[in-house]
């Protein structure tokens, strides 16, 4: 004859197999989480990549304007879909610039982009990067926590990915 389980060898059984199901599903969350942290750096690479070349994209439109509009001090670009405009200020040169000294690429940034200084959850920090060869204008840094960034500088108009 075969002998029935009793309550408490059943509540055992119960017991392991809910501890076994508690480590699968605690497994699977930190895979899950790993691939997920993982993919958000690669997103963030991503889009400040596609940024930059924005931002090089907004430049040379901002340049061009300029030597159309003859030199002006400041360039006046206007929004096909709407009756927005936006002013931007540039150098002699006709490149994005900013006359303040204090937070000058954090202005060039924002006349450029019009968004803040973040790129997904990521802040972009703007420094000036004091050069003694760049004598009529500025060298910007933006960059992000992984250490990715991009140069511009106001006296050529060039945007250079740095790594």
């Amino acid at each position: 004859m075969e002998k029935t389980p009793s309550a408490t060898e059943k509540k055992q059984a119960s017991i392991i197999e809910f501890l076994i199901v508690i480590i699968i599903v605690a497994v699977l969350m930190k895979l899950l989480i790993d691939l997920f942290f993982s993919q958000q750096e690669k997103i963030t690479n991503t889009v400040f990549v596609g940024l930059a070349q924005s931002f090089t994209s907004k430049v040379n439109v901002v340049h061009g304007q300029w030597l159309m509009d003859e030199q002006p001090n400041v360039v006046v670009l206007s929004r096909l879909s709407s009756n927005e405009k936006q002013y931007v200020n540039v150098n002699r040169f006709g490149w994005i610039d900013n006359n303040h000294t204090s937070l000058a690429c954090h202005n060039i940034w924002q006349q450029t982009l019009a968004m803040p200084l973040q790129v997904v959850k990521s802040v972009v920090i703007a420094i000036e990067i004091h050069n003694k060869a760049i004598k009529n204008g500025r060298l910007c840094r933006y960059s992000i926590a992984n250490g990715q960034s991009f140069d511009y500088r106001t006296d050529t108009g060039k945007v250079k990915q740095v790594n």
